[in-house]
């Protein structure tokens, strides 16, 4: 029963307090900003999917990219970490 009561006054409390946020009026100002820029982006998304389709496809190829690179880096780094022990071993053995 605790556990409810805690979640039912958090609910209530950031609904109090997101309400009482509006009586400011640049922060009114700030929401209607970000929402219509929200709509803005979301009637774009909907009406030019094809566009959507092709960003997420250069952006999957640009990341996939630069991992191949890190990869190459990382298996340079440790080919070059090998060669190293192996002359240290070697080095030993004599």
């Amino acid at each position: 029963m605790k556990k409810s009561l805690l979640t039912k006054g958090i609910v209530v409390g950031a609904i109090v307090g997101g309400a009482l946020t509006f009586f400011d009026r640049d922060t009114r100002m700030s929401v209607k900003s970000k929402l219509r820029k929200v709509n803005r982006k979301t009637t774009f998304l909907m009406t030019h999917p094809s566009d959507v389709v092709a960003e997420i496809r250069n952006q999957y190829e640009s990341m996939s990219t630069l991992m191949l690179k890190g990869f190459d880096t990382a298996l340079d780094f440790i080919n070059e970490f090998q060669s190293i022990v192996n002359q240290i071993d070697e080095k030993k053995k004599r």
